[in-house]
Formats: structure tokens, sequence, C-alpha cells
């Protein structure tokens, strides 16, 4: 699955999250700090070679566990988020090496451009990930049923390590060169790993950070 044209990342849509990212909840950002994003982003549109990698797996969510496939999850708050789940999905998705050669590069020659790269490639990755569950909506095992928002490790209760098990069962270093660190941090640095939940139920799966259990997030604040 391809990432979202280049187009969208020259957008005021795209600008926007990206300002929020960078901290501007209310306040104007500058002509520079515009012109800026948008050179930014267009370097990384052409930089990143995004990839994805997903299974669909019964689920059965208890008080504070959760089963999926083989694994069985100690995380009250990943069972709280599937309760009423009958299906989860596991996924993996990365921008690859070159977001991460972009930020060495802009960290080395000019620091404000490098916080703005962080940002642009946040937004990127968590915008490939929508449309990677988007796609996997539209598998005919989870017909007429309604997904979740991700929920990854890190987020509550929910413990990073389970990022290990994640790859595994995906296999996703060797289908899309994604793995992890002895501390459990993702390699390449922009790539994510989440859990989406199906049931038949309609869920408000866009205000995820509402839904968080991280109350004190800084991106938690409405800009």
């Amino acid at each position: 699955m391809e990432i979202p044209e280049g187009e969208f990342f020259q957008s005021k849509i795209f600008q926007k999250e990206v300002l929020r990212y960078l901290g501007y909840r209310g306040n104007e950002a500058d002509e520079s700090v515009i012109s800026q994003i948008a050179l930014v982003s267009k370097e990384a549109a052409a930089d990143i070679n995004a990839k994805n990698i997903f299974g669909i797996w019964d689920c059965q969510a208890g008080t504070d566990t959760v089963t999926l496939g083989e694994i069985n999850i100690k995380s009250r708050d990943l069972a709280c988020h599937l309760h009423g789940c009958s299906h989860a999905v596991l996924l993996a998705a990365t921008l690859g090496t070159g977001a991460d050669t972009l930020l060495r590069r802009y960290s080395a020659l000019d620091m404000e451009k490098a916080l703005i790269a962080q940002a642009v490639c946040t937004a990127m990755i968590e915008r490939y990930c929508d449309t990677v569950v988007c796609e996997t909506a539209r598998s005919p095992r989870l017909d007429g049923l309604y997904p979740t928002s991700r929920f990854s490790p890190g987020y509550g209760d929910f413990d990073i390590s389970w990022q290990k098990d994640m790859l595994r069962l995906l296999n996703a270093e060797k289908c899309i060169a994604l793995s992890l660190s002895d501390g459990y941090m993702l390699i390449p640095s922009k790539s994510v790993t989440a859990v989406v939940g199906f049931s038949g139920e309609k869920t408000d799966s866009g205000e995820k950070c509402k839904r968080c259990a991280n109350t004190h997030c800084e991106y938690r604040k409405v800009m």
C-alpha cells in the first residue's frame, strides 16, 4: 500500500497536523515555519519508502487480559479498548530508512529543520497507519464489523515489550525490514505497531486522543 499522494503533504490539513506535533495550539505560525514545513514535507515524501504488514486474529478480551492468536496479553487498558470485539488486527508500518536518513541529515545541519522534520515524519506515519486501517477493514473476514482506534504498545499499561511478539507474529523483520532494539524501540524509528479491534458496534474511532489513557500527553490538547 502506498503512502497518500504527495499533494496531500502540501495541504492545509497536513500542515495543521504537523503544527500540532510542533506544539502550536491556537497560535499562528509565521510564514517562515509554514514554508519550512512545505519544504521538509516535499523532501520527506520523496525519500520515504513506506511499508506495512497486518494480520487478523480472533479476539477474546477479558477483564485484564487479551488473547490474540497464540499470545495472551496482560493489559487492562487494552482489554477495555477491545471490549466487545470479536476480531483484532495486528499491524506494523514504517516509513523506512529514508526517514531516519533525512532526520540525521537535518540534525547535523539545521536544528530548526530537524524539529520540523520530526513533526512531519510523525504526521506522515500516523496518516499512513490510518490508510492501512482503512485497507484492513475491507477484508471479507471483517465484513459488517467496525474498527476501534489504534492502540499501540506503550499506551497505558500495554507494555512496550509486547512489540517483540507482535513483530514475530507478523514476521515483520523479513517482510518489511522492521526490527527492535534491545530496549524495544522500533528500527527504523518512524514506525508503528498497533492493535485495532473490530466489533459489530460502531465506535468513534476518530477520537483516539480522547480515548487514550495518557491524560498528560501534550498532543492531547486541541490546537
